[in-house]
């Protein structure tokens, strides 16, 4: 690892979660040669705040580019396929090399660690898209894995969406608002549990919908209406976590209580 004054050190890995795509790195020096940037508050970046992104694109050291948070609530691919929420969008040059490098707002704060970029289907380079992982995910994190050595997600074991209003009035469904469970992972929590996926697959408006199974409209007791809300209700619990899942089977409101899982090293496995 090289730092501004030219010096470089052997860093050693503590830890990495693919399913955000961060790591954490040890390095054996003094701390009066390091200036740690100070991590702000991500949950309160606005679209238009100014932004500069630091990183070393193309192998060129120590760049900064600037633009402004284009974006918020975005949601990319982790390299293990699960979803990063909450990520941040800016229309700073990020460019291949970018990636680790900090995403700082006007008072010098880290906000996000730029991540991925958009290239479009031809493009290899920068066309005014890239994403960072928020600031408030980095600082859960690397705590974790500071403290253990690894990060354990809590898994509920299931892929679903949100009911739309178009497709709850088409369909006649209980609830006009709740996350349609589409598939149950074997094995998983939710299956053991016995919460249920649907088998009729149907087209409204372009979009696919899987109807037949299980309606999630609650988690603890607190309204659940759309597939992100039901990735944080879980994000916020660990493995070995009992919940009490309030959903609609056959037009009847009923729940279940499902002991969270741990995340597996991908969608299938």
């Amino acid at each position: 690892m090289s730092f501004s004054n030219r010096d470089t050190v052997k860093a050693e890995l503590v830890g990495t979660d693919p399913s955000t795509d961060i790591a954490v790195l040890r390095v054996q020096t003094s701390a009066a040669a390091l200036t740690p940037l100070p991590l702000g508050d991500s949950d309160k970046v606005q679209v238009g705040d100014p932004l500069v992104a630091i990183g070393n694109p193309f192998g060129l050291d120590r760049t900064a580019t600037s633009g402004i948070v284009s974006a918020l609530q975005r949601l990319i691919t982790a390299p293990n396929r699960f979803t990063i929420d909450h990520v941040i969008q800016t229309d700073a040059p990020i460019n291949h090399g970018n990636s680790g490098g900090p995403l700082l707002n006007s008072r010098g704060q880290v906000i996000g660690v730029n991540t991925q970029i958009e290239t479009g289907n031809s493009a290899s380079g920068n066309v005014g898209i890239g994403f960072a992982v928020p600031s408030n995910t980095v600082k859960d994190v690397v705590a974790q894995i500071l403290r253990t050595g690894r990060v354990q997600h809590a898994y509920l074991g299931i892929s679903g969406q949100a009911i739309s209003s178009v497709v709850a009035d088409t369909y006649n469904l209980p609830v006009a608002k709740g996350v349609l469970v589409g598939s149950v992972t074997t094995d998983s929590g939710a299956a053991k549990a016995g919460l249920q996926g649907g088998e009729t697959q149907v087209v409204v408006a372009g979009q696919t919908y899987v109807l037949g199974g299980d309606i999630i409209v609650s988690l603890d007791g607190k309204q659940i209406s759309s597939i992100e809300q039901l990735r944080d209700a879980i994000a916020a619990r660990k493995p070995g976590d009992r919940v009490s899942i309030g959903i609609y089977r056959d037009a009847k409101k009923t729940g279940v209580t499902v002991t969270l899982g741990r995340q597996p090293p991908s969608p299938q496995g």
